[in-house]
């Protein structure tokens, strides 16, 4: 998880092993006040993917 300056928002980022591939990432972008999500494998299992965007919504804010 962290901040990222020149997109404007934050990101919560999935890694396989001990952070040596990005397997995904969901990007908060403040401006817009939406979710994206980014995937860096061809295939990537659906648990994987449901999980990573319920963390994402739950630790990432969300500006009312």
């Amino acid at each position: 998880m962290g901040s990222d300056v020149i997109r404007d928002g934050m990101f919560l980022e999935l890694w396989k092993g001990d952070r040596d591939q990005m397997i995904a990432e969901v990007f908060y972008a403040d401006e817009k006040r939406e979710f994206s999500l980014s995937t860096f494998q061809e295939s990537v299992p659906l648990p994987a993917i449901e999980w990573l965007i319920h963390e994402a919504q739950r630790r990432l804010p969300q500006e009312g």
